[in-house]
Order: structure tokens, then sequence, then C-alpha cells
């Protein structure tokens, strides 16, 4: 379980850095949004999960699909999970570095970009590699 948990922050790391690197950091910043009553309450029991150092990986994948359909779009997930960055695993996140860090949720729980969130990540270019 803490194997996993440095998986996605080591996974964090590298990507921030090639993306700076190749040069593909330049998307719009997430801006600062609203956060709607779900959408808080999804972060906040991902959060939960994360914090939990018995909770089985399934149920921390389980708690991000939730938060990833709670929340209207990658605005308002950003923002909340800035707020709660233990729903990330981070001690720390800023409202722009939550959306650089998107692809970790959307890749680990929602592959097939379902839900408001990596719909709206997509779209606007948060889940490309290059």
């Amino acid at each position: 379980m803490e194997t996993m948990r440095r998986v996605h922050f080591l996974a964090a790391a590298l990507r921030a850095v090639a993306l700076a690197i190749s040069g593909c950091e330049n998307f719009d910043a997430a801006r600062t949004s609203n956060i709607g009553e779900e959408c808080q309450s999804a972060i906040q029991k991902q959060n939960e999960a994360w914090s939990d150092h018995e909770t089985p990986q399934i149920k921390i994948s389980e708690a991000e699909k939730m938060a990833l359909n709670a929340c209207k779009n990658l605005d308002e997930w950003s923002t909340a999970v800035s707020y709660n960055p233990g729903s990330m695993g981070y001690p720390e996140l800023s409202t722009e570095n939550a959306a650089n860090t998107v692809y970790l949720a959307c890749a680990s729980s929602d592959p097939g970009r379902q839900t408001p969130v990596c719909a709206d990540a997509e779209k606007r270019g948060y889940l490309d590699a290059t």
C-alpha cells in the first residue's frame, strides 16, 4: 500500500519534469473555482481514504472516481484538491499543480474519461503526454 502511494507521488514528479523539459507545460492554468458541497464532500472522503494507511488501493480508487464524478469540471476539482492536498497524497498542492496531477486520478480511476472532471481535463489538454 505504501509502495503504491510512493509510486503515485513519483509518477507525478516525473511527469511534471518531463512536461517542463518538453516544453508542454504551457497549458492554461486551472482557474480557482467555487467548490460545491457534493464535490467538497467527495474530496474529503478521498482525503480520508488516502490518510488511512490501512485503506486498500481499490477503496482509494473508488473514492477518486466518486470525486471525479461529483466535481463539475477540472477547475472545481483542482480547487478542492488544492484545499485538501492529502486527497492526492501530497502535503501541499497549488490549484495549478493539482490540475497538472489530474492525469493520475483519471488514469487510475477513469481511463475512459467518462467523468465530468476527466472529460474536461482531456478537452483542455491536461491528459496529453505530449
